[in-house]
């Protein structure tokens, strides 16, 4: 096609109609730039294309990684709620008489209220993709502000069991050691069947007319309840980031 326009410039010119060969000339520089935007434009499309084929394997592997944080998350607090109903129980049974409750009930009670259960977040893929520059290729602001503030999230919902552990192991272990078994608390558990049984029986008498082991087992449960309700609402951010995330991907595959 170019060429085609030079032949007719180059005729017009040796015919001397200027204003014809000026026409020409303008025509042909049209359509040079024409044909450099439209190279331009499918270039842009291919790059598009590009990012968004990034930004759908990233959004799925994200996917992936929050439903397993969701699922380990539900199972810990189904394991802290138990862990607080035993508390309860135990708390209801002091200044009453336990004559009539069988030893292993206690110490099955006993050990759920000291069990703490560690949730280990995965989130070695938002980090990649953090610290990688890869969150630019997300477009939802609101799902990058989200994936960003993830890790001081986790550390808010998961503060409160650190205090609860502490209590355990420094108050409420050294005030019941060689009172109540920890042998037979770990064997009513049911998982350590061939835990070698206490060499002594278990004082329960003593430990529920105990004011200190009341106190200690009413502060570990507080805060065991707001640990609860913080792991809760860790777990409403986790449900709204995967839904936001099951949009975009949505969104991407429609476009």
């Amino acid at each position: 096609m170019i060429s085609f326009f030079r032949k007719i410039r180059q005729k017009l010119l040796a015919e001397n109609r200027v204003t014809r060969y000026l026409i020409y000339a303008i025509g042909e520089i049209a359509l040079v730039m024409v044909g450099i935007l439209l190279a331009l434009q499918v270039n842009n499309w291919n790059e598009q294309r590009k990012i968004r084929i990034a930004e759908q394997s990233i959004l799925q592997n994200l996917r992936t990684e929050l439903i397993l944080n969701i699922q380990n998350l539900q199972t810990n607090i189904s394991y802290h709620e138990l862990a607080h109903t035993c508390s309860f129980e135990l708390l209801t049974l002091f200044g009453t008489d336990i004559s009539t409750i069988p030893t292993i009930r206690l110490d099955t009670l006993l050990f759920n209220s000291e069990t703490v259960y560690t949730f280990e977040v995965r989130n070695g893929y938002i980090k990649s993709i953090i610290s990688s520059g890869n969150l630019d290729y997300i477009q939802n602001e609101e799902l990058k502000s989200m994936l960003t503030s993830f890790e001081g999230e986790v550390v808010d919902g998961l503060e409160e069991f650190d205090v609860v552990k502490s209590l355990i192991i420094n108050r409420l272990w050294p005030a019941i050691d060689g009172k109540i078994s920890s042998s037979n608390r770990i064997l009513a558990d049911g998982e350590y069947k061939d835990f070698p049984k206490g060499s002594y029986t278990s004082d329960y008498h003593w430990f529920f007319e105990n004011r200190l082991i009341e106190d200690i087992l009413s502060n570990v449960d507080s805060w065991r309840i707001d640990g609860i309700n913080d792991e809760k609402a860790l777990l409403v951010f986790f449900n709204e980031l995967l839904h936001i995330i099951d949009q975009e991907i949505n969104s991407n595959t429609k476009s």
